[in-house]
């Protein structure tokens, strides 16, 4: 049980990334530091906020009602890494008489691991590792003025070329990849109180990254932090039996492969980058490259009509499947959202 002051005094940080920058990695070894929690990427603070962001009164009805949103809306994984559902909503009844709209949702960040994986009593700092809150700045800045935000960001060829390995974008193709890398960082430099941490570095030193990382944060390391593989396995022997086989192999597979050190069960051949193609996302990417601090080199070629084009055709349809998707999803009612949620996981083996 929290007091309203202690729940206040405990700040909201974000990561912002792209896929294939390490934040599945740095997620778990930050998770592994008994002063932190880094919550599994569901956008629950921002879908909540029209419905209940000025709720004041919080009665057993209305807790409840959250409750159902809030399983209902959860996009994967809340087998492995929610709290059960009869603690979450008992610990919600508990803290009825304080609860505002910002008090709930850091009750619902502590409910991120269950109580007997992790001790949630001393934690000092909440943090959250989101894709989709980097086009919603607006909105996340206002239910969280005092938050700082990561950036975590991988040299864009590599990042590319790890993306189109796995498949897991609509399109494979190099254009759209570098634009969804650069409308992500453009977005992501935007943002405040901001502080940029390379893949590159986190993977040459992890120890030395997770040292200022928590500096930043006013936490101290633990050494704990560095066994993040103990600690996932232990999390998927705690709740194995919530889980079907076929996602504990997925899933164990991902944690496996996730310095790209070892081939995946579902890793995808996938071409080199062609020197032209090379050339083209350097070019285009040039400006966001150099505000994140890397090296960057001017080229005197100049790229023709059809480059242009092209680039242009894979913008418009990254622009189409990131922000805008994902903006006019947010504007969705929660009803809504509840249907589309329901059929996607009909049809989700």
């Amino acid at each position: 049980m929290w007091r309203s002051d202690e729940l206040d005094s405990i700040p909201i940080h974000f990561i912002l990334c792209t896929e294939r920058t390490g934040s599945s990695l740095l997620s778990t070894m930050l998770n592994m530091n008994s002063s932190l929690i880094v919550a599994s990427e569901e956008p629950f603070a921002l879908y909540f906020s029209g419905k209940y962001g000025n709720i004041s009164d919080w009665n057993e009805r209305r807790i409840n009602a959250f409750v159902d949103d809030f399983f209902s809306l959860f996009e994967k994984n809340a087998a492995l890494y929610f709290e059960h559902k009869d603690r979450f909503a008992e610990c919600l009844l508990a803290h009825a008489p304080i609860l505002n709209y910002n008090r709930l949702i850091k009750l619902t960040y502590l409910n991120f691991y269950d109580r007997d994986m992790k001790n949630k009593d001393s934690i000092q700092v909440i943090l959250d590792k989101q894709m989709k809150y980097v086009f919603q700045k607006e909105e996340i800045t206002r239910l969280f003025p005092s938050a700082t935000f990561l950036i975590l960001t991988r040299y864009v060829l590599k990042n590319i070329e790890a993306k189109a390995r796995r498949g897991i974008d609509f399109f494979s193709h190099p254009y759209y990849l570098s634009n969804v890398w650069k409308l992500t960082y453009d977005e992501a430099l935007r943002f405040p109180r901001t502080k940029i941490l390379h893949f590159e570095t986190f993977i040459k030193n992890p120890e030395a990254s997770l040292k200022s990382l928590n500096s930043s944060w006013d936490v101290p390391y633990e050494s704990t932090q560095l066994d993040y593989q103990a600690g996932f396995s232990a999390l998927i022997a705690h709740r194995s039996h919530l889980l079907s086989p076929e996602f504990i192999k997925k899933i164990s597979d991902f944690h496996r492969g996730i310095l790209d050190t070892a081939p995946r069960a579902k890793q995808q051949t996938a071409k080199p980058l062609s020197e032209k193609h090379q050339v083209v996302i350097l070019k285009q990417t040039n400006e966001t490259s150099k505000k994140l601090g890397y090296s960057t080199h001017s080229t005197a070629i100049k790229l023709n009509i059809w480059d242009g084009l092209s680039w242009m055709f894979y913008r418009t349809l990254a622009l189409l499947f990131r922000p805008y998707l994902w903006r006019i999803y947010r504007q969705l009612p929660l009803k809504l959202k509840r249907i589309i949620r329901r059929r996607k996981k009909e049809y989700t083996p």
